[in-house]
């Protein structure tokens, strides 16, 4: 049986993965100007590049089974972290380099690289946050009731639903805070390779995006246990890349001031 509280708590989290894309473009256009289509841009890129090609790529390089079972999860775990962090760290990042390269001739201020932020990890907040949410509630309204369709799912689906913590669903929300922060800095430090020809920045985006992922997909594949050290590592991942962005976005700053002198 699914408790009320995490049903309760699932729907809070779907319904606060729909506002956080808003919330901040609230907070942050205090200091940024916020548009919109570098926000859509952003959510597009993200569609494209992370849940149409590299759904893609995971078809032909996992081949899951058809219960969704991945043999390379069970046989090598540690070559499907590496892959895994890898291919979200390419695909993204490619996708965000080709997004500034088309934007590059009428976007060339760090506030669209922050509103391209705001689209794709908003966007993927949605996605990932609020539809698994919804999908989540249905699954446990059928669990609760005894529906025979259960039986139609994968065992470790309905496994995985069951044996969530309540918490775990309000750590959602704090998850989805930090991915958006993820995707502001590393959109600052493509954009900066885009803008400002340091194309090294471009694969550190890419080192910097996989190893945000390296503790959930270690989680994924049964290396660690523990949803705490899980998301130790993304934190701490994510207070560096920011770190990093900030710095590169500093460094520019003032390249643009000498120029003016």
């Amino acid at each position: 049986m699914i408790s009320t509280t995490s049903i309760v708590l699932m729907g809070i989290s779907g319904l606060f993965s729909i506002l956080l894309p808003f919330i901040f473009i609230l907070i942050l256009r205090r200091r940024f100007s916020i548009r919109w289509i570098p926000i859509l841009i952003g959510a597009a890129t993200f569609i494209i590049f992370a849940m149409v090609l590299e759904q893609i790529s995971h078809l032909l390089v996992l081949r899951p089974g058809e219960g969704g079972e991945v043999h390379t999860l069970v046989d090598s775990p540690w070559l499907y972290v590496l892959y895994g962090v890898l291919a979200a760290g390419i695909f993204e990042e490619t996708g965000r380099l080709t997004a500034f390269l088309l934007m590059k001739k009428k976007y060339r201020q760090v506030d669209s690289a922050i509103s391209y932020g705001i689209g794709h990890g908003g966007i993927e907040a949605v996605i990932v946050l609020g539809l698994g949410m919804l999908n989540t509630i249905i699954f446990s309204f059928m669990i609760n009731s005894g529906s025979s369709i259960v039986d139609t799912l994968p065992q470790a689906t309905v496994e995985s639903i069951v044996g969530t913590p309540a918490v775990a669903y309000a750590l959602g929300i704090v998850e989805r805070i930090f991915a958006i922060g993820v995707h502001l800095g590393l959109s600052v430090i493509v954009f900066a390779a885009v803008m400002k020809g340091r194309w090294r920045l471009f694969p550190l985006a890419i080192v910097l995006h996989a190893l945000t992922n390296v503790t959930a997909a270690m989680m994924q594949a049964g290396l660690i246990t523990s949803m705490w050290v899980m998301y130790a590592g993304f934190i701490v991942m994510t207070l560096v890349t920011l770190w990093i962005a900030y710095n590169v976005s500093l460094r520019n700053r003032r390249i643009e001031e000498n120029m003016e002198i």
